[in-house]
C-alpha cells in the first residue's frame, strides 16, 4: 500500500468544520503539516484497536479524549497550533496543487515499504 493512500485516509483528523481562511502557505508550514499528519496517523493506527476493544461507550469516549489529546500534542509538538493545522488541512481539500506538495513530501520522507 502506498503511504499517501493512508495519509489522504487520515486528513479529516483534527479538522473544524468549515471557517478555515485561505492564506499562503509556506513550504516550511507544509514539512510541519506532514510531521504533525503523520505522527496523527500512527497515533490513529495505535489507538484504533483500543477503540474497537472498549467496553462501552464511557470507556471508548476516555480512549477517544486520550487520543484527541495526543493528537493536538503532536501538532504543537510539529511546531503548529491546532488552528494553523486545521487551516492548512482545510485548503488541502480544496487546492490540488497544495494536496499534491504535501503527498510528494509525505512520500519522500516516508521509510520504504
Amino acid at each position: 500500500m502506498k503511504p499517501n493512500f493512508i495519509y489522504t485516509a487520515a486528513l479529516a483528523l483534527l479538522l473544524a468544520a468549515g471557517g478555515a481562511f485561505a492564506e499562503t502557505v509556506s513550504q516550511a508550514q507544509l514539512e510541519k503539516f506532514a510531521d504533525a499528519y503523520r505522527a496523527i496517523v500512527d497515533l490513529s493506527r495505535e489507538y484504533a484497536p483500543k477503540l474497537k476493544a472498549a467496553a462501552d461507550a464511557a470507556a471508548a469516549e476516555a480512549i477517544n479524549v486520550e487520543a484527541q489529546g495526543k493528537m493536538l500534542s503532536a501538532v504543537q509538538g510539529a511546531g503548529l497550533s491546532k488552528e494553523e493545522y486545521q487551516s492548512i488541512a482545510e485548503q488541502l481539500r480544496s487546492d490540488p496543487e497544495l494536496l499534491n506538495q504535501v503527498n510528494t513530501i509525505l512520500q519522500r520522507d516516508s521509510p520504504a515499504q
